[in-house]
């Protein structure tokens, strides 16, 4: 028995994605393939598509999700499933005259929500290249009032990087195709890291993906009490490399893992992320890996010192893992990160929530 696995970082709704979006030329290619493939979805869909993500994350031994919904719909088809969950309710809007619609839109849906002991809201702006100033602010004012916790997307290319800095690249014909790009809009002229502290919302958010950090964000990073989530899979399919994950690390930066969706992933298991990343990067010692997929996706999603440990007064959340008779009791966590051992079963809050013997 181990802590519950912690995937801090995944879009449910899209688990219907799978393999679906295979060649793109770009990031935005990408991009708008998944829009398009969702574009005539219906809310049964969604709902389906979520519900799918869910039964699959308990079964490969993950108690604890951050999932981000675009729909609005996520914690309906979430709500029954004995999984604890942070739903974050996603807006994108880069024009500020879009600002009143945005926000009556987030309160409508947050108020539609029936949260419960293993629910909670939280909410996403999506990321720098997508939300106005002046959303970004209110919806980091909103979150501080409700005390929920808010996460956005942070640095994931090279080109969101020069789209911010320059205004011109990829993500500047992307958004124009759309008609999402203000005429007026000017380039912040910063890296997306140092734009979050300029707007004043660079305070305990949940930074994902973070594949290019410079020193200084890095350090504004961890002062700012922020966290991070790397996912590693999702980062190698669309070619991202050195993950500054050991420099954060080093810092003292709160780094979780993630899966992102299965749009850009193979699974949603996090012992699936936790071998890959493993055998990707020999920098980071077992017993590392083994923190950032619990302890640190706990204290990542506001769970510090309730979840991520097997210890008396913290919650019992658990994954269950077989083992071969011939794993040895030394080295143990290597060994499972070399594949020994495989989930038979998912404890939440004390109860069985998934078991490979008699499926819940």
């Amino acid at each position: 028995m181990i802590p519950g696995l912690v995937n801090a970082h995944t879009h449910l709704e899209l688990t219907r994605l799978n393999g679906r979006i295979s060649k793109f030329s770009s990031f935005t290619d990408w991009l708008s393939q998944l829009i398009e493939e969702r574009r005539s979805w219906t809310p049964e869909e969604y709902l389906a598509s979520a519900g799918e993500g869910a039964r699959e994350s308990l079964a490969s031994g993950t108690t604890l999700v951050g999932d981000i919904s675009a729909s609005g719909l996520s914690w309906r088809a979430l709500k029954a499933a004995r999984l604890r969950k942070i739903i974050f309710e996603e807006m994108i809007a880069l024009s500020p005259a879009k600002l009143g619609e945005s926000l009556a839109r987030l309160h409508g849906r947050l108020a539609a929500v029936e949260q419960d002991e293993l629910l909670r809201s939280g909410v996403s702006p999506h990321a720098p290249y997508t939300v106005s100033p002046e959303l970004y602010r209110s919806m980091a004012e909103l979150a501080r009032e409700k005390g929920m916790l808010v996460t956005s997307h942070v640095a994931e290319t090279r080109d969101e990087l020069r789209f911010l800095e320059y205004g011109t690249g990829e993500f500047s014909d992307f958004l124009i195709g759309l008609e999402a790009l203000p005429a007026d809009w000017i380039p912040p002229a910063l890296p997306p890291v140092a734009y979050l502290e300029k707007l004043g919302v660079l305070r305990n958010l949940l930074l994902i993906h973070g594949n290019y950090l410079d020193a200084e964000s890095i350090s504004m990073i961890f002062k700012s009490h922020s966290s991070v989530v790397y996912c590693p899979r999702s980062s190698a399919f669309f070619g991202h490399e050195n993950h500054p994950v050991r420099q954060l690390l080093d810092m003292g930066v709160t780094v979780a893992l993630g899966t992102d969706s299965l749009a850009s992933n193979e699974s949603l298991s996090i012992l699936d992320e936790m071998r890959f990343l493993a055998r990707l990067r020999k920098d980071l010692r077992s017993e590392e890996i083994f923190r950032l997929a619990t302890l640190n996706g706990a204290a990542a999603l506001g769970f510090r010192g309730r979840l991520g440990r097997l210890r008396r007064g913290h919650w019992a959340d658990m994954t269950v893992l077989e083992l071969p008779e011939s794993t040895r009791a030394r080295n143990l966590t290597e060994q499972i990160l070399e594949g020994a051992g495989e989930c038979i079963g998912t404890v939440v809050q004390g109860e069985v929530a998934w078991s490979r013997h008699e499926r819940v």
